[in-house]
């Protein structure tokens, strides 16, 4: 018996030196050895010793005496050697048609400006049980080379003080349905490409699922704004002078000396007379109590439902701070408003954020039980600065917020309507 299992167990290593060829291969070959000789030891352990006696034993018996059972050989999938492979455009990288768990780099891919389908060569840079990283040797054919519809790219967006996307280098960004937005990267991306303020990125995504919006890829240079330069004038006097230098020599001209008769100007300010105080009298009248929406006691029924109009405000921009476990349900009411809704975590890092939406945003409201002392302090700060409607809203249910979005909106409106700004 044990003359049987040894043959056995010889068997299966010779046949598992064969397909060694790399280092990872030898350590699991050491491996799947020890495994093979604890079945040898347990099987030696279990076999009857040949020294014993023989008694005397029912042949039912004998013929029920299970052998052990011998692990099944692993054989490894063997990958047709083929002279070139189709290559498969992924969101981020690629990989062959014909070769499981493969994987083209996405340097690999912008070097040889690789599309999908087409036919290349290929050789094995690092593999392991997960996949198989391939380089790229040759572009074989191009015939079945067709664009891939499904994956939309935008191409060269600038990144804003941390990490926001809101434009490329030709325009702002745009869904399918030329519909504007903006990419707040996260704090792992950030982290991986080592983004900063003013650099380029490239944006991917899948047709028709914003939720893969990512970023494949980072330019080593930086966007710069292009600067307009006068020209240099020469010496010659009779030499005629761009209209664009005598307009700027004339405005220089006009400040300095508005500025020099302002100071020759200046006189001492008389001392305003303190006006007299004016005493309220007492109204007539009693003041009549304010009518609730609802009273102690009185069923949920009566409460006011009226829905909130949001219709005059399409288009704006709002910004919610705190609260971040109620953002779905408030990006969801806001949708169907078309209001552009931006919320905010409670946090001071994110709240930092506001400092470079505040230009574009027409109303703030920050929920007070939601957010850090930190965080309301500085959202304050660029509100006041930016003169944009704000409300600190101490309710964190839903009515009431919707309420002080309304007013901050209205607020914002009546102020557009009085500057003439859109």
């Amino acid at each position: 018996m044990m003359q049987q299992i040894v043959e056995r167990a010889k068997t299966l290593v010779a046949g598992k030196m064969k397909v060694v060829e790399t280092v990872e291969e030898w350590d699991l070959l050491l491996e799947e050895i020890r495994g093979i000789d604890e079945w040898v030891q347990m099987s030696r352990y279990y076999t009857p010793s040949e020294k014993l006696d023989f008694t005397w034993s029912n042949p039912e018996e004998d013929i029920s005496i299970k052998q052990p059972v011998v692990p099944p050989v692993q054989i490894t999938p063997v990958i047709e050697q083929r002279y070139a492979y189709t290559f498969v455009r992924e969101l981020k990288g690629g990989s062959l048609r014909e070769w499981p768990n493969s994987h083209i780099s996405e340097t690999e891919i912008r070097q040889w400006n690789l599309e999908h389908g087409m036919e290349i060569r290929v050789q094995v840079v690092h593999q392991d049980v997960r996949r198989t990283t391939l380089e790229v040797m040759a572009v074989v054919a191009t015939d079945r080379m067709k664009p891939l519809s499904e994956r939309i790219v935008f191409e060269k967006c600038i990144v804003k003080n941390h990490g926001i996307i809101e434009s490329t280098v030709e325009g702002p960004l745009k869904d399918e349905t030329g519909k504007s937005f903006y990419y707040a990267t996260p704090v792992e991306d950030m982290r991986f490409f080592h983004l900063k303020e003013g650099q380029l990125v490239d944006l991917v995504m899948w047709k028709g699922r914003p939720e893969t919006l990512t970023i494949a890829w980072k330019y080593a240079f930086q966007y710069q704004e292009p600067t307009v330069q006068l020209l240099e004038t020469s010496n010659n006097s009779t030499a005629p002078v761009p209209p664009s230098v005598e307009t700027a020599n004339a405005r220089s001209i006009v400040k300095k000396s508005g500025r020099y008769l302002k100071q020759m100007k200046r006189k001492p300010k008389l001392k305003q007379e303190r006006k007299t105080r004016r005493i309220r009298e007492k109204k007539s009248q009693p003041l009549t109590p304010l009518v609730t929406t609802s009273v102690p006691g009185q069923p949920i029924d009566f409460v006011d439902k009226k829905p909130l109009d949001f219709a005059p405000f399409e288009g704006m921009r709002l910004v919610i701070v705190g609260n971040e476990q109620q953002a779905p349900v408030y990006r969801t009411f806001f949708e169907k408003t078309g209001i552009e809704l931006i919320h905010l975590s409670g946090d001071a890092q994110s709240a930092k954020k506001i400092a470079s939406l505040a230009k574009k945003t027409d109303a703030i409201v920050v929920v007070t039980s939601r957010v850090s002392h930190a965080a309301s302090a500085h959202v304050i700060a660029q509100a006041k600065k930016h003169d944009i409607p704000f409300a600190m809203e101490r309710l964190d249910g839903r009515r009431s917020l919707y309420t002080a979005c309304q007013r901050q909106l209205e607020k914002a409106r009546l102020n557009q309507l009085k500057t003439g700004k859109s």
